[in-house]
């Protein structure tokens, strides 16, 4: 559940000396009821207005765990890269950028569900953050503070979920592998890859060779 008067909770949590947990991240803050309850709260109403797809990819990622068991990731492979031999003086570089390519790559392999990667491009800016978030949170260690009847005691720590992250790395690793592969075919042309965005010298042979590779693929692209 989204709420908006986290603090306040906290705060009067503490002054009728209840238990309760706390996990605070960048993108938002966790409150955790004595109940099990949680509730979460974010100041950005863009940010707010998403959160929703944590709980969607959660739900289709561990079907797809039932459904096929763990996953083994793809090949390790950096998420920037450059070209060292790469002569800077011939002609223009041009960059060509998977568009959606965590969440496009997900859908693909069958991560998350068609209904879900539909929700979460509805809006591609706006839910840009959140998608990215729901993806590299899977299976991330956390940490709670616990307080007891309102006073912090300790940390509870969650230990990662291998499983999980093993999910997440493979769709990285397999981003950065289209990278690889663009490289490949660019020869001394390629100029650098940057997580999902390839640059190269601009020629209209290179642009075909790009382009007809992650179209193979079933991605979509937008030029930088």
């Amino acid at each position: 559940m989204i709420v908006f008067n986290i603090e306040t909770t906290i705060s009067n949590y503490k002054k009728l000396k209840r238990d309760f947990k706390v996990r605070k991240s960048a993108n938002y803050t966790e409150f955790v009821y004595p109940s099990g309850k949680r509730v979460f709260q974010n100041e950005s109403d863009k940010f707010r207005k998403g959160l929703f797809l944590f709980r969607m990819v959660k739900s289709d990622i561990k079907k797809y765990l039932l459904k096929y068991g763990e996953v083994e990731p793809y090949e390790s492979l950096p998420v920037n890269y450059r070209n060292e031999q790469y002569n800077d003086g011939e002609g223009e570089i041009i960059g060509i950028d998977i568009d959606n390519a965590y969440w496009r790559i997900a859908y693909l392999k069958d991560y998350i569900s068609e209904n879900t990667y539909l929700k979460g491009i509805e809006k591609k800016k706006e839910l840009k953050p959140v998608r990215l978030s729901a993806l590299s949170s899977l299976g991330r260690a956390r940490t709670y503070e616990v307080y007891q009847k309102g006073v912090y005691a300790f940390d509870e720590i969650h230990s990662e979920q291998k499983n999980l992250q093993n999910i997440y790395n493979d769709i990285r690793f397999s981003t950065y592998g289209v990278m690889y592969e663009c490289s490949q075919l660019l020869g001394n042309d390629f100029h650098s890859w940057r997580t999902d965005c390839i640059n190269f010298k601009d020629t209209p042979e290179n642009r075909k060779k790009v382009i007809d590779t992650l179209e193979m693929y079933n991605l979509d692209w937008k030029e930088e």
